[in-house]
């Protein structure tokens, strides 16, 4: 059966389906041409958090361990084509995911945001038993806010200004010092609709996590709404973590090999 092709008519259905996120629809089209999807079929759905994939087998003689078995190999078959973009499942929920990831390794997340106003920790603190590993969220939405919560030096916003890589390096340095948590994680960016100029505009964003022996960055470009990319961010800034914690364990276990 072709891929995106439409849904036929069956009496039995099984479906999973696949949460991605950082890679648009087109992208995830594209690395799966060539991928074959016998006896199923994925049906795709873009959202502000990503995009999910729904895995659909259906047959009409087959019974519920075949089907079962078939949505597994097309699965296994998705996931070595997307790899870690794939982050959970079904109803799995991004903060859902890190937090058991972090809970599972005894570790500890605390996060400075800036243009997502406090966003991640609202989606944090949604999950039951979050204490367990989230300790501590400031909103340093001003660059007062910055120099007097998170002891950001001056000098950092008056060179590189709020928007930049730099202080959103320092304030996951920071946040992680102040909680002593074991990561810290930080936004800043430009939500809009005003704010924007030539060099930053509108969406542009900086995410910034740090451990005790790294600090990583990355730069993104968000459309959409005020909402929308503070949604974007959000998400983004979580799955950084999640991705981090994933090559990590992947790293040590191409060292034990």
């Amino acid at each position: 059966m072709m891929l995106f092709k439409k849904k036929p008519k069956g009496e039995n259905v099984k479906t999973r389906t696949l949460r991605t996120f950082g890679l648009s629809e087109t992208a995830i089209k594209q690395k799966l041409k060539d991928i074959q999807m016998t006896g199923s079929r994925l049906e795709i759905l873009s959202h502000p958090k990503g995009v999910d994939l729904t895995i659909v087998v259906e047959g009409k003689g087959e019974g519920e361990r075949i089907l079962s078995d078939m949505v597994d190999a097309a699965e296994t078959r998705v996931r070595k084509h997307l790899g870690e973009y794939v982050f959970g499942t079904n109803n799995d929920k991004m903060e859902q995911v890190l937090e058991k990831a972090l809970v599972h390794r005894g570790m500890t997340l605390a996060a400075a945001e800036s243009c997502t106003g406090g966003l991640i920790c609202h989606w944090l603190t949604n999950v039951p038993g979050s204490s367990e590993c989230f300790k501590q969220g400031i909103i340093a939405y001003s660059n007062s806010a910055k120099t007097s919560l998170l002891h950001l030096p001056e000098e950092i916003l008056k060179k590189f200004g709020a928007v930049s890589r730099e202080t959103v390096e320092a304030m996951a340095k920071s946040i992680r010092e102040v909680s002593n948590a074991d990561i810290g994680i930080a936004t800043t960016g430009i939500a809009g609709p005003g704010g924007g100029t030539a060099e930053k505009p509108v969406g542009l964003t900086y995410i910034g996590m740090a451990e005790s022996s790294k600090v990583v960055s990355e730069k993104y470009h968000f459309s959409g709404g005020r909402e929308l990319i503070k949604i974007q961010a959000a998400q983004a800034a979580l799955d950084l973590v999640r991705r981090n914690l994933v090559n990590a364990d992947r790293g040590k276990e191409n060292k034990k090999r």
